[in-house]
C-alpha cells in the first residue's frame, strides 16, 4: 500500500513539473506576473499533493484494510485523524456513513445518518405509532464496540410546534432531547 502511495506521489510530481515547464516555455514570451501566477498554482497543486499522501500515510494499515474487507463497493471515501484515531465517511446507496478506529486500527464505532425511507421496518413503527403526528426529519444509527451488535437509533421528529430527539436501544425509546421550536 505504502509503496502504491509513493508511486502515486511521484507519477503526480513527475506530472506536475512537466506542466510547469510547460507553461514556462509558453509564458515566457508574456509577463512575469503571468508566469509567477502559473508556478504559485502548480506549488500549491504539490503542496496538496503533499498534504494528502501524508495524511493517508499515517493512517494505520488494520484501519485501511478493516475497512477494504468491510465495505469493499464504497468509492470517494474521506480519511480524517481524529484525537482518539482515525475516522472515514463515506455515502453508499444514499445512507452517510463515518466509521472511527482507534490509533492502532481496531473499530470503535460507526455513525449511519439515512431519511425516514431507509429506517428499519420495526424501527419506524415504534416511532410512528407512538408519535404519529410527528414527521421523521432523520435517523441516525450508532454503534460502538461496547454496544456488541445492537445500534441505537436517535430519530429527529418534528410537529408545528416541537421538535424531538427519540432515542430507541433494545426495544427501550425515550425522549433524549425535545425542544420549542421559536415563533
Amino acid at each position: 500500500m505504502k509503496k502504491n502511495l509513493i508511486a502515486l506521489v511521484i507519477v503526480n510530481v513527475a506530472t506536475l513539473a512537466g506542466i510547469s515547464r510547460a507553461d514556462a516555455q509558453i509564458v515566457s514570451g508574456s509577463n512575469s506576473l503571468e508566469y509567477g501566477r502559473n508556478t504559485i498554482e502548480i506549488n500549491k497543486a504539490v503542496q496538496a499533493v503533499r498534504n494528502t499522501t501524508s495524511e493517508v500515510e499515517m493512517i494505520s494499515p488494520r484501519a485501511l484494510k478493516s475497512f477494504a474487507d468491510k465495505y469493499k463497493n464504497v468509492s470517494g471515501e474521506s480519511w480524517m485523524r481524529t484525537k482518539d484515531g482515525f475516522s472515514v465517511r463515506f455515502t453508499s446507496n444514499n445512507v452517510r456513513n463515518t466509521v472511527f478506529y482507534d490509533k492502532k486500527g481496531f473499530w470503535t464505532g460507526s455513525l449511519k445518518l439515512y431519511s425516514e425511507e431507509k429506517m428499519l421496518h420495526e424501527v419506524r413503527h415504534a416511532v410512528k405509532s407512538t408519535y404519529y403526528d410527528y414527521n421523521i426529519i432523520y435517523t441516525q444509527e450508532v454503534e460502538v464496540a461496547d454496544s456488541k451488535g445492537t445500534p441505537t437509533y436517535i430519530v429527529c421528529l418534528e410537529d408545528k410546534t416541537n421538535i424531538k430527539w427519540i432515542r430507541l436501544y433494545d426495544g427501550e425509546m425515550s425522549v433524549w432531547k425535545e425542544f420549542t421550536k421559536a415563533n
